[in-house]
């Protein structure tokens, strides 16, 4: 494992957040995987402001808000102190209401992280995520989210 103070530590982190920045939605999903993977509790302290930058914007495409709730669950793992719960709580409620089921299925997995860990910032969640979970259907081994 590398130290922080590691040269090769430090070029990581910049083309991981290189890659974070970037226009190409790939790009960006390579690098939420790579932090979800290697991720360390430093690494959550210098990245973890970009994660939920790209979860909550409006013009995310599906595949990286899922990746982004994912590798966000992840680094609260690694480091929960990080978090600003009242300012994150009314934007992760938000992704309940997505179409895409994917990112409603990964916010539901990132906000029952964050529910155990703070439950008063979350309540406001509750009805919304019954309501959305009541309209989840299974055909098979496959879930439909029903309009």
């Amino acid at each position: 494992m590398m130290h922080h103070s590691n040269e090769l530590y430090k070029l990581v982190i910049q083309a991981i957040k290189n890659d974070l920045s970037s226009k190409d939605p790939v790009h960006i999903c390579l690098a939420l995987t790579c932090i979800a993977n290697i991720g360390t509790p430093d690494m959550a302290g210098e990245i973890g402001d970009e994660v939920p930058r790209i979860l909550t914007q409006p013009d995310t495409l599906h595949g990286v808000k899922k990746c982004a709730a994912l590798c966000l669950l992840r680094l609260f793992e690694l480091k929960p102190d990080k978090f600003n719960h009242a300012d994150l709580s009314s934007r992760l409620i938000a992704l309940l209401s997505d179409q895409h089921l994917g990112v409603v299925t990964s916010s539901c997995s990132l906000i029952q992280a964050l529910v155990s860990a703070n439950p008063e910032e979350y309540k406001g969640c509750v009805s919304l995520a019954v309501s959305r979970l009541s309209r989840v259907r299974f055909y098979g081994r496959h879930a439909y989210l029903s309009l």
